[in-house]
This record gives structure tokens, C-alpha cells and sequence, in this order.
């Protein structure tokens, strides 16, 4: 089959399969828009990945006039982005860019989404966040009544249940970004693309100044929550990074238990990870502390690469 008769083929189908999931997410009442968001980059990812991003404008944009023919609005913004960012993450492949660098840019991109449709959606439909926080301050106002569970007032306050939407709004689209680029791996190795390698968890270094921001915004939240600013979007913006920056060591504590501890207590490997789970939720700053050491301590090259030494040490 000649080449541009097969680049019009495969767009063509592209742009069918978005076409027949928006009727089937109509019929849904949006269910799928909803739930499966990370499913909407693929075809894209696909198109973007074997014709580059040159080839694929085209085929973007008609997918986009589809959206905004057959969408519901709400339809018409999750799909529209999450096809751009399809389209980004297939240039990547296509022009084999570290595969570490493709899946940070698909996370920044799709936790950005799920913050702008917060504001998006906030002013287009009418969404009224102060009042859905002004509930869920009732909400814990009357458990710790019925419970006689302390909640420090900070808590309770108005700026620190925004930064939480906040907070949870990014990670929703950080998760739904990592679970993209897995599925998008999965699918272009079945077809036998030529994908960049992944690093290996255990060979990863993060930068060592990464740790000490992390935990200097850790103490800016601190410092907020125990003295706060006369200004409210002040305190906001601390607690948003002091959040992000304790969410951030407590991955690589998470990490650092689950690559360190076995190869130091091999007989308790099989109990690792329900461990490193319950510390999660049950003591989440000793995690924090473990991934601090773990960024800004030459502990993993130690233990990973030392051999006897790590056991004699």
C-alpha cells in the first residue's frame, strides 16, 4: 500500500475509534470520559509515534472538530487535552526522547488538566468550590463532635481544604498520566516499536538538591500551619508546595524501602511491601525521612553497589 495512502488509513481509524467512544460516552451519561480518561491519548500515541509530529497536525485537528461535534463540553476539554498530550508523548517515541523525560512530561501535562478543569469548570458550570468546602468543614466538624477526635484548627480552615482540592486535583492527573504511559508502552511493544529504553527504579538517582527543596518546603509548610501568614493565598501557595514536597520524599521513602531493605534483610522481603504500605498511612513523615536520606545520602549507591560492604556497614 502506498505510504500516504496508508498515513491517511490510520488516521482515518484514529479518528473513528475517538468518534465511536464519545457516542458510546453519551450514551453513558460520560461515564467513560470520566473513568477512563487515561484511555483517550492512546490512538494518538499511536498516529504520533509512527508518523511523527509533522504527519499528525492534521489528524489532531480533525479529531478535535469530531470532539466538539459529537462531545458533551465537559467531553469536549478532558478529550481535547488528553489527545494533545497522546500527540506529545508520540513525538517522544517517535523521535526517541529518554523515555524518563516523556513520562515527566506527560505527568506535568495531565496533573496541569485536571488543575485547569477545576477552574475550568468551576466558572463554565457553575461550580461553587467554597461552598463544597464550606460542607466538608461541616462534615469534620461534626466527626470530631461525634467522635471526640482533635483536629488542630489549621486543619479545618478554609485555605488548608483548598490546597487539598488543589493537591488532589494534580494527583488525580499524575496518576492517570502514569497509568497513559504504561498503557502507551504496552501497546506500541505489541506492535514492535522501537521504544527507548526505561531506567531500572534501582538505577535511578534523583538529584540531591531535589531532597533539600523538598524538605525546606516541608518546613515552610510547617511554619505556615504553626504561624500562619496574614495573607490567605500566602499560606495557600506554602501549604500546596510543603504538601508536594512531603508527598514527594515520601515516594522515594516508599522506594527506598522497597529496593534497600531486601537486599539488607533478605528473609524479610516478602513482607516489604506490605510494610512500606502501612507506613504510607500510618507514619507517613518516618517514610519522609527515609526518602530524604535516600536523595541526599550516597546510602543507595551503598547498598546497591556495594556488596560486602553494605552488609559489613
Amino acid at each position: 500500500m502506498n505510504q500516504n495512502i496508508r498515513r491517511i488509513t490510520d488516521g482515518a481509524m484514529m479518528i473513528a475509534i475517538i468518534g465511536a467512544v464519545l457516542l458510546a460516552d453519551r450514551q453513558l451519561a460520560g461515564s467513560i470520559s470520566s473513568m477512563a480518561l487515561f484511555l483517550f491519548p492512546l490512538p494518538m500515541v499511536f498516529y504520533t509515534a509512527k508518523y511523527g509530529l509533522k504527519n499528525s497536525g492534521a489528524v489532531l485537528a480533525a479529531m478535535l472538530v469530531l470532539v466538539f461535534i459529537l462531545g458533551t463540553p465537559q467531553s469536549m476539554f478532558f478529550v481535547g487535552c488528553e489527545s494533545v498530550i497522546g500527540t506529545i508523548y508520540g513525538a517522544g517515541v517517535h523521535n526517541k526522547t529518554e523515555s524518563r523525560r516523556i513520562l515527566l512530561r506527560t505527568l506535568v501535562l495531565a496533573g496541569l488538566v485536571e488543575l485547569l478543569a477545576m477552574v475550568v469548570f468551576a466558572s463554565f458550570f457553575g461550580y461553587d468550590i467554597t461552598a463544597e468546602i464550606g460542607e466538608y468543614q461541616n462534615i469534620l466538624s461534626m466527626i470530631t463532635k461525634d467522635t471526640g477526635a482533635v483536629l488542630p484548627e489549621t486543619f479545618l480552615s478554609e485555605n488548608s481544604l483548598r490546597t487539598l482540592f488543589v493537591i488532589s486535583a494534580v494527583m488525580t492527573g499524575v496518576l492517570e498520566g502514569f497509568i497513559t504511559h504504561m498503557m502507551a508502552r504496552l501497546m506500541l511493544k505489541r506492535m514492535r516499536f522501537p521504544l527507548p529504553p526505561s531506567t531500572p527504579l534501582d538505577q535511578y538517582y534523583p538529584p540531591k538538591w531535589s531532597g533539600y527543596a523538598a524538605l525546606a518546603m516541608m518546613m515552610a509548610y510547617y511554619y505556615s500551619m504553626a504561624k500562619p501568614f496574614s495573607s490567605g493565598a500566602v499560606n495557600t501557595a506554602l501549604q500546596a508546595m510543603g504538601t508536594a514536597g512531603m508527598m514527594y520524599l515520601v515516594v522515594y521513602g516508599f522506594i527506598s524501602i522497597l529496593i534497600l531493605t531486601p537486599r539488607m534483610f533478605p528473609r524479610a522481603a516478602r513482607w516489604i511491601a506490605l510494610i512500606s504500605i502501612l507506613l504510607v498511612f500510618m507514619a507517613s513523615l518516618v517514610l519522609a525521612v527515609s526518602g530524604f536520606l535516600y536523595i541526599t545520602t550516597d546510602i543507595h549507591e551503598r547498598i546497591c553497589k556495594g556488596g560486602n560492604y553494605a552488609s559489613e556497614a
